[in-house]
């Protein structure tokens, strides 16, 4: 167990010889690009089931359990997320974050060879947890790479990832349910899946202090606030769950995601029955 643990332990500082921006830049942009496009593939591999549903009630499967089914994912996604972001702070991000997208597009291989109701609501809530395991690493990541005066529009340029896999799903995978049948729209997003781990594991790296950089607190001057330089990663998630701001932002974010996913996971089901 502990051998597990240090393996997705986040990687200790490297030695390194004078700082060069020119390899901090292009380490960063590897990272940053790796990450987003390994993302995108995160939300191919959610909103897979979105596109197959048509042809699952063809089969037998009713909307109540296509309903429940896809429930499973958002449940153990939301628990995920709050267990995953707390760990991710202290992870290896891109090992951590690589298991998460091969979980799920293992889930994806799954779904693909049974109709069994039961048994797609089993892989599918797994999928929700293999999800959560994205979206963390990404945020810890920005933050280990950029700092505060740029994070802001890099987060913004990493959250079009989002919007690209939705693309991709909507458009890739429903051609190739509507062409060769509902199982090679799932054989494809694990197929999408496994290449974005390639991305990960090939040219996203863990931490500048790893690659042998200064923090970005060093490399941008920006000293931390004593508060967070004196207290411990855990320290300082406790804190952040004091601020009133935090909990008023993830209330508004859940009536979002009301609307968001119920259009996401019926949307397309809705204008194809009818």
């Amino acid at each position: 167990m502990s051998g597990i643990i240090a393996f997705f332990r986040a990687s200790p500082p490297k030695a390194g010889a004078a700082f060069d921006e020119h390899r901090f830049r292009r380490v960063r942009w590897q990272t940053f690009i790796a990450m987003t496009l390994a993302y995108v593939t995160f939300y191919v591999c959610r909103l897979s089931f979105t596109v197959a549903k048509s042809a699952l009630v063809e089969l037998g499967i009713t909307p109540t359990e296509l309903g429940m089914i896809g429930s499973t994912l958002f449940f153990s996604y939301a628990i995920g997320k709050l267990v995953n972001g707390f760990i991710a702070d202290h992870a290896n991000v891109v090992r951590y974050m690589s298991l998460g997208l091969l979980l799920s597009a293992g889930m994806n291989l799954m779904m693909g060879m049974t109709t069994n109701a039961l048994l797609l609501a089993i892989f599918w809530g797994i999928n929700g947890w293999a999800q959560s395991m994205g979206v963390g690493p990404c945020a810890v990541s920005l933050a280990r790479w950029y700092g505060v005066k740029e994070r802001g529009t890099f987060y913004g340029i990493w959250s079009t990832a989002h919007n690209i896999g939705e693309a991709v799903t909507y458009m890739v995978i429903a051609a190739v349910i509507a062409g060769f049948g509902w199982q090679m729209g799932y054989l494809s997003t694990a197929a999408l899946g496994a290449a974005g781990v390639v991305l990960l594991v090939l040219f996203m790296h863990d931490s500048p202090q790893s690659s042998g950089f200064p923090s970005i607190n060093v490399i941008r001057d920006e000293p931390q606030e004593e508060v967070e330089a004196r207290g411990s990663v855990f320290k300082n998630q406790l804190l952040a769950l004091r601020n009133p701001a935090l909990w008023t932002l993830a209330l508004a974010s859940a009536f979002m995601y009301i609307d968001r996913y119920a259009v996401n996971s019926w949307g397309i089901f809705f204008l194809e029955q009818g």
